[in-house]
């Protein structure tokens, strides 16, 4: 995803905007208070001059209004999924907030499914809203794409892989012995993100499908561990450089670990643990990069590799905390 940074006057636009949104439904929570602070805080630091606003003082903006004043295609898209992540905020999807979102949208010219699940979940569709969600994930269209080169029977593997019923002792073999590999390389370092997790590798029993190994690196790449917190990033970082569905990341992982709805397949849902700054700061990390890691990259061609020199070339920032 290319990430575009701000004019001063288009982010001060957009803190209009994120603002009218969360008081819609009245005064700000601290929560949404805090998406408003790492917009000023970390966009505004970054452009030049720097912006500085009294978040208390930023004033409603209408629809029409808001596109009179950002008519910049990548930004408006870019604020739009803001608007999306600053309806989780406060741990709850709420109708006003929902409608207001797709009257910017319009205003913008901008429609995304993303708008609609919001609506499902403020009106209590929620398996619709899950299933539309899981179906725009990654996964699915990498499920086709391998299919497309091995055969149906990769829907076969990956439906009993998500039975925890699969089990390959050659792919398991293939994996377990990444563990041999000189420390420093990506691919022991996968080695001991699954060990560390207490995860199974892919081929063994009960371990789930092998697709997830794309996500695990993401894992390893970026350097977010697997905590509800940390998941947060690493989907922020994943939605960062991918070019696909980039909305419905922020669906899945808030849905799940902000609003509690348990989307993820096996996975406990929780409640309020999204950090604004640092999901801001992961979305930047990921757009900076200059491959989509789930499009036309194999990690075995990059295993054997110093993984800093991996990171290097894929261009992943470090990673930056406060």
């Amino acid at each position: 995803m290319k990430f575009q940074l701000p004019t001063p006057h288009q982010l001060r636009a957009g803190a209009r905007a994120l603002a009218t949104i969360a008081r819609v439904d009245g005064p700000l929570a601290d929560s949404e208070r805090a998406q408003l602070e790492a917009a000023r805080d970390i966009l505004g630091g970054a452009v030049e001059p720097p912006v500085q606003f009294d978040i208390d003082a930023l004033e409603d903006i209408t629809p029409a209004q808001l596109a009179a004043e950002i008519d910049d295609p990548q930004i408006r898209r870019q604020l739009l999924g803001g608007m999306i992540v600053m309806s989780f905020a406060d741990s709850s999807i709420d109708r006003p907030e929902v409608a207001l979102i797709a009257e910017y949208a319009r205003a913008f010219e901008l429609d995304d499914a993303a708008i609609h699940n919001l609506r499902r979940l403020a009106e209590g569709h929620l398996l619709r809203a899950r299933l539309d969600i899981l179906r725009r994930q990654w996964a699915p269209k990498k499920l086709r794409e391998i299919a497309a080169k091995e055969g149906i029977s990769t829907y076969w593997k990956a439906a009993l892989g998500l039975l925890r019923r699969y089990d390959d002792p050659q792919v398991a073999a293939r994996y377990r012995a990444l563990g041999e590999l000189p420390v420093g390389t990506l691919g022991r370092a996968y080695h001991q993100f699954v060990l560390d997790n207490e995860f199974s590798f892919p081929g063994e029993r009960g371990s789930p499908p092998e697709v997830i190994v794309f996500h695990d690196m993401s894992h390893v790449l970026s350097g977010y561990g697997t905590t509800p917190e940390e998941e947060i990033l690493v989907v922020s970082f994943s939605a960062g450089y991918s070019n696909y569905e980039n909305y419905n990341w922020f669906m899945f992982a808030l849905s799940q670990f902000q609003l509690g709805i348990p989307t993820a397949p096996g996975v406990p849902p929780t409640r309020g643990r999204m950090n604004p700054a640092a999901l801001l700061r992961a979305i930047r990390r990921g757009a900076a990069m200059n491959q989509d890691l789930n499009e036309g990259w194999d990690y075995w061609d990059d295993v054997a590799k110093p993984i800093e020199d991996v990171r290097k070339r894929l261009n992943i920032p470090p990673r930056e905390d406060p």
